[in-house]
Protein backbone atom coordinates (compact mmCIF):
# COMPACT_ATOMS: atom_id res chain seq x y z
CA UNK A 1 0.00 0.00 0.00
CA UNK A 2 0.93 3.64 -0.24
CA UNK A 3 2.77 5.43 2.55
CA UNK A 4 0.44 6.08 5.47
CA UNK A 5 -1.85 3.16 4.67
CA UNK A 6 -2.04 -0.27 6.28
CA UNK A 7 -3.29 -3.60 4.94
CA UNK A 8 -3.92 -6.72 6.99
CA UNK A 9 -2.48 -9.78 5.29
CA UNK A 10 -3.40 -12.56 5.14
CA UNK A 11 -6.89 -11.16 5.69
CA UNK A 12 -8.59 -14.57 5.73
CA UNK A 13 -6.36 -15.79 8.57
CA UNK A 14 -6.52 -12.61 10.64
CA UNK A 15 -9.91 -11.02 10.03
CA UNK A 16 -12.04 -13.80 8.60
CA UNK A 17 -10.63 -16.88 10.36
CA UNK A 18 -14.06 -18.33 11.15
CA UNK A 19 -15.75 -17.36 7.89
CA UNK A 20 -16.63 -19.75 5.08
CA UNK A 21 -13.50 -20.19 2.93
CA UNK A 22 -15.70 -20.03 -0.16
CA UNK A 23 -16.18 -16.33 0.61
CA UNK A 24 -12.42 -15.63 0.42
CA UNK A 25 -12.34 -14.14 -3.10
CA UNK A 26 -15.25 -11.80 -2.35
CA UNK A 27 -13.98 -10.79 1.10
CA UNK A 28 -10.44 -10.17 -0.09
CA UNK A 29 -11.73 -8.13 -3.04
CA UNK A 30 -13.52 -5.77 -0.65
CA UNK A 31 -10.45 -5.12 1.49
CA UNK A 32 -9.16 -1.57 1.18
CA UNK A 33 -6.13 0.00 2.87
CA UNK A 34 -6.74 1.71 6.22
CA UNK A 35 -5.12 4.93 7.34
CA UNK A 36 -2.19 4.28 9.66
CA UNK A 37 -3.06 7.54 11.45
CA UNK A 38 -6.26 5.90 12.70
CA UNK A 39 -4.06 3.61 14.80
CA UNK A 40 -1.53 6.25 15.84
CA UNK A 41 -3.66 9.32 16.65
CA UNK A 42 -4.78 9.67 20.27
CA UNK A 43 -8.57 9.49 20.52
CA UNK A 44 -10.73 12.37 21.65
CA UNK A 45 -13.18 11.87 24.51
CA UNK A 46 -15.25 8.78 23.64
CA UNK A 47 -19.03 9.09 23.74
CA UNK A 48 -19.36 5.85 25.72
CA UNK A 49 -17.57 7.48 28.67
CA UNK A 50 -20.49 9.88 29.21
CA UNK A 51 -22.58 9.03 32.27
CA UNK A 52 -25.69 9.19 30.08
CA UNK A 53 -24.61 5.78 28.77
CA UNK A 54 -24.42 4.17 32.22
CA UNK A 55 -26.31 0.89 32.01
CA UNK A 56 -26.42 1.22 28.23
CA UNK A 57 -23.08 -0.07 26.99
CA UNK A 58 -22.64 -3.38 25.19
CA UNK A 59 -19.37 -4.88 24.05
CA UNK A 60 -19.30 -7.89 21.73
CA UNK A 61 -16.35 -10.01 22.90
CA UNK A 62 -15.16 -12.33 20.14
CA UNK A 63 -13.36 -15.31 21.64
CA UNK A 64 -11.82 -16.55 18.37
CA UNK A 65 -10.55 -13.13 17.24
CA UNK A 66 -7.09 -13.33 15.65
CA UNK A 67 -6.92 -9.56 15.14
CA UNK A 68 -7.75 -8.43 18.68
CA UNK A 69 -7.13 -11.39 21.02
CA UNK A 70 -9.65 -11.90 23.85
CA UNK A 71 -7.09 -10.96 26.51
CA UNK A 72 -6.51 -7.60 24.83
CA UNK A 73 -10.27 -7.05 24.52
CA UNK A 74 -10.58 -7.71 28.27
CA UNK A 75 -7.75 -5.27 29.04
CA UNK A 76 -9.38 -2.56 26.94
CA UNK A 77 -12.69 -3.04 28.74
CA UNK A 78 -11.02 -2.88 32.17
CA UNK A 79 -9.15 0.31 31.24
CA UNK A 80 -12.36 2.12 30.32
CA UNK A 81 -13.33 2.32 33.98
CA UNK A 82 -17.02 1.96 33.13
CA UNK A 83 -19.43 -0.95 33.28
CA UNK A 84 -20.23 -2.93 30.13
CA UNK A 85 -22.75 -5.60 29.29
CA UNK A 86 -20.40 -8.06 27.61
CA UNK A 87 -21.86 -10.35 24.98
CA UNK A 88 -19.66 -13.39 24.36
CA UNK A 89 -19.60 -14.83 20.85
CA UNK A 90 -17.46 -17.73 19.73
CA UNK A 91 -16.47 -15.79 16.65
CA UNK A 92 -13.55 -14.19 14.90
CA UNK A 93 -13.11 -10.48 14.20
CA UNK A 94 -16.05 -10.27 11.79
CA UNK A 95 -19.11 -11.85 13.46
CA UNK A 96 -21.38 -9.85 11.16
CA UNK A 97 -20.09 -12.10 8.37
CA UNK A 98 -19.51 -15.41 10.17
CA UNK A 99 -22.62 -15.40 12.38
CA UNK A 100 -24.86 -12.47 11.45
CA UNK A 101 -28.05 -13.97 12.87
CA UNK A 102 -26.53 -14.63 16.31
CA UNK A 103 -24.92 -11.19 16.40
CA UNK A 104 -28.15 -9.46 15.39
CA UNK A 105 -30.11 -11.37 18.04
CA UNK A 106 -27.68 -10.24 20.74
CA UNK A 107 -27.71 -6.62 19.60
CA UNK A 108 -31.51 -6.52 19.45
CA UNK A 109 -31.64 -8.05 22.94
CA UNK A 110 -29.29 -5.35 24.24
CA UNK A 111 -31.22 -2.57 22.51
CA UNK A 112 -34.53 -3.79 23.94
CA UNK A 113 -32.98 -3.85 27.41
CA UNK A 114 -31.71 -0.30 26.97
CA UNK A 115 -35.15 0.91 25.89
CA UNK A 116 -36.67 -0.48 29.09
CA UNK A 117 -34.37 1.69 31.22
CA UNK A 118 -35.57 5.07 32.35
CA UNK A 119 -33.64 8.12 31.25
CA UNK A 120 -31.12 9.40 33.82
Amino acid sequence: PSTGLSVIEPAMDVLYNDCDAALAPELEATMTPHSTLAFETPPTAPAWADAAFDGRRTYVRTSEDCCIPPGLQDTWLEKTGVEWDVVHLKAGHMPFISMPKELAEQLVKSAKGFMELQSP
